[in-house]
């Protein structure tokens, strides 16, 4: 599974809806999340900041994440979003011994 942090931006209709329904877009969030393969970790609504809100979701792998996107944004939801992939820190050893089982087959410009 990939875990994901999604920086959103909602539409003012979004917004309008939140606000006069008085609606947790966490559940919502959860629930599409889940019913795409994944679990929402966390969400967190941001103060003052180009985005509204961040959420660190859990998912099969990144097309799962990416349809939920397009699903939000074509319910007119989303107006702007940024996606950045997540690594634990033992992934650093993966890296590491991929690093040494590929070296000597990178050869660097001009050699």
């Amino acid at each position: 599974m990939a875990i994901y942090c999604i920086k959103i931006k909602y539409t003012k209709e979004a917004i309008r809806g939140m606000v006069e329904d008085g609606v947790d877009r966490a559940d919502a969030l959860r629930d599409l999340t889940e019913a795409l393969g994944g679990k929402l970790l966390s969400f967190y609504g941001m103060v003052g900041q180009h985005y509204h809100v961040m959420a660190i979701s859990e998912v099969p792998e990144y097309a799962n994440l990416s349809a939920g996107i397009v699903t939000a944004m074509m319910a007119n939801t989303l107006e702007d979003y940024k996606v950045i992939p997540l690594y634990e820190s033992s992934d650093i050893t993966k890296v590491s011994a991929m690093h040494k089982a590929v070296m000597s087959s990178y050869k660097k410009p001009g050699n």
